[in-house]
Formats: C-alpha cells, structure tokens, sequence
C-alpha cells in the first residue's frame, strides 16, 4: 500500500460537502492540520434540495463566506407555497425573524465556495479520493484507508478522524452503527435535475420555494443562480420499479398528479442528468471506535421538506469543532468528549428533526392540506408558524 499523502495531519475528513468542508474550514482557520478527501473534483453537482433555511447566514457570517454567497448570484426565498394535487394552494412566509430570506443556491457552487474557503484556510484538498473505511489500530481509528483512481490505495494518518461522507459510507459502515429513527415509513427515493423553465416567473415567483404534493411523496421546486430550475422530488420506491428505471417515464406519470407540478414540467427543459438516492430515511448514527466522530448526513438526517438539511450540515460543523480544538489540545486516546458532543448535538437538533418528520407525514396526505385551504389565513399563520419551530429560537 501506498504511504500516502507525506506527513500527518491533526484531523482527516472524509467528505468535502456541507458539513466536511464547513468543519476543514474552521479548524484550519484555528491552526489544525486538516486533511479532506473525497470521491470528486470540485466544482460537482449533488442531489439537494439547494434550499438552506435563513438561520444559515449567521453560520455563513461567521465562516466569512456571506458576502461571497451574497454575490453568487443565489436566490433570495422568502415564501413557502404547498399544492395539491386538487390545485389547491397554501403558502407561508419562511423569512427570519431578522428579516433575512432563505438561501436557493447550487451545490456545485455553494461547496465550492466552502472548498475553496478551507484552503485559503491552510486545509489540504485530496479530490478523486474515495475513503473505504478506517485505519484501526489498537480499537482505535487512527486515519483514513482510501484509493485515488490513478495513484491506487493511500493512508491518511490523523489525530482525529471525522466522517462527513454520510451514513451509508464504508467509513461509517466499518466504524459505526446506524439505526433507523422511523420504521412507519415506506422506503422512499430522492430524485433530483435542473431544468430551464421556459416561463419561470409565470409557474414559480422568483421568491418562492414550491412543495408540489403528489400521492406518496412531494417534490420541491426552487430557482437557483442562473436560469436554472432545481425540481428535487422525494417518492415511494415503487414509482421508478414501475417504469424500470425509466425517470423520465416515471417521474412524468407522476408529476400529471398536480396541475402546479405538471404546468411547471410542461414547460422545462432538462439542463443535467437525473441524480438519484433509494432507501431515503430518517436515520442516525454512532460509532463504536474511538478516535472518529460524525457529522453532516453522517450523524443524523431530517425529511428535506423543511429546508433543514443543509443548515443543519453548517451548524452541526460549528457545533462540532470546538470539541475537536479541545481533543487536539489533550492527549491522544482520550475520547471522554465524544459523548458530550453526541448529547449537544441531539440536544441542537432533535426539535427540528422530530417536526419535519412530523411534516412529512402530514403532506403525504394531501387531504389534510385541501382541507387547511378552507381556512387560509389561520392555516399560512399555523404553516409559518410550525417552519419557524424548525430553527433555532434566535437568529444564528
């Protein structure tokens, strides 16, 4: 095998997206040696909803990347509006209490700005990467075994290691145990595209994130920068099985479900390829070894529906680096912190993600939102109200 890169680091990630390259950021930016790999080159597409919620421009102030957010190009979202497949609608305001929108913006640009941030910082990028699992010594992880493409396996020796590559990674799988959190649920796939919408203000205002219900599942509809169009769609595993794995086919049959949906489709044009993610759950993970903690999708999840996913991979980095400059400033072998950090993460993130499984559960049924339009403004207070409860109780 490979020695690898030369030199060790203080801490190795694995997973150079929201939470990996937020958390490489911050620790470089306190004098850590970091070290962050992953599968990709950036800039790269992902399959997101590219909605962040608006708490997230406290966590984007204070990684110093809201002023390059602000000039992206990104788009401002200040309402919220569900259909139905009877074509009914019910909207809701999700601007923060400070006044301040929520966030579209796409992956391929927001990571990179993150990526780029860490090395500025003095992180050391490792792209084509691809971690298969721990280096285990002793009952302790003490790097990261990974394989370049071209180059063949490598060892990256760490302090501290950090799965940010989420819960379903070898790293995970070979370090950790995951379970599920909602076992009610049928499975479920995530399906994302941009497309070019020919009349976009027409089908979706340029401030609005769109929920478009459909039996079994919903799809969320967003303008990005550009003139680009994220359709990112959340529904049973059983549509694209019908269609053998024809998306086009499936998601087509589908979207005629809900007239908003089915106009918005009538009228786009696709601008990528479908990315996709089965068995999509609420799950949560804790490793077994010391010497590696989690973060991102690799600690836990939240249904998308409620803009909470990619806040929660920023604020969960910045909850995590405090104990990490803590472990790096003891000695080796001492995990006593861990389950502190475990308990404070919980402690953040348990109301949100509890409501938005709430949320989810009440928009595959929408019924129960047809009914809610014959009282519209009481419905939009309770609406706001409910996404609100999602963030923190102060601007962040």
């Amino acid at each position: 095998m490979s020695a690898g890169p030369s030199g060790s680091f203080d801490v190795a990630i694995a997973g150079a997206g929201l939470a990996g390259g937020a958390l490489a950021l911050l620790l470089a930016r306190g004098g850590a040696r970091v070290a962050l790999l992953d599968a990709c080159r950036f800039p790269r597409d992902k399959l997101c909803g590219e909605y962040l919620s608006p708490e997230s421009w406290g966590a984007l102030d204070r990684l110093g990347l809201s002023d390059a957010v602000a000039g992206s190009g990104y788009r401002p979202v200040r309402r919220l509006r569900l259909t139905t497949p009877r074509g009914r609608v019910l909207e809701a305001d999700v601007v923060g209490p400070d006044g301040r929108p929520g966030i579209a913006l796409g992956r391929s640009m927001l990571d990179d700005l993150l990526v780029r941030g860490a090395l500025a910082a003095g992180a050391r990028l490792f792209e084509g990467m691809r971690v298969g699992g721990p280096i285990v010594e002793g009952g302790r992880v003490v790097g990261l075994a990974a394989r370049h493409p071209t180059e063949g396996p490598y060892e990256v020796r760490a302090r501290w290691n950090v799965a940010a590559d989420g819960r379903r990674s070898g790293l995970v799988r070979r370090s950790g145990v995951v379970r599920v959190r909602d076992w009610s649920r049928p499975r479920l796939v995530g399906l994302k595209r941009h497309v070019a919408v020919d009349d976009p203000d027409g089908n979706e205002p340029a401030d609005t994130v769109d929920l478009h219900l459909v039996p079994g599942g919903y799809v969320g509809a967003c303008r990005v920068e550009g003139a680009l169009t994220n359709v990112c769609a959340l529904l049973p595993e059983s549509v694209p099985r019908r269609s053998r794995g024809d998306l086009d086919r499936a998601t087509g049959e589908v979207f005629e479900a809900n007239p908003a949906l089915r106009r918005l489709w009538a009228s786009s044009r696709p601008a990528g390829d479908w990315k996709t993610v089965a068995n999509v759950r609420v799950e949560a993970a804790t490793p077994r070894l010391g010497g590696i903690v989690y973060v991102g999708d690799a600690m836990g999840t939240v249904d998308p529906l409620g803009g909470q996913g990619m806040t929660m991979a920023l604020l969960g980095a910045e909850l995590l680096a405090p104990f990490l400059f803590e472990a790096l400033a003891g000695r080796d072998g001492d995990d006593r912190w861990q389950p502190s950090y475990e308990r404070a993460w919980h402690r953040r993130f348990e109301r949100r993600i509890r409501l938005c499984r709430l949320f989810h559960h009440v928009l595959v049924h929408p019924a129960l939102i047809d009914l809610a339009t014959v009282l519209p403004r009481h419905s939009q207070r309770v609406l706001s109200f409910c996404f609100a409860r999602t963030r923190d109780p102060q601007p962040s």
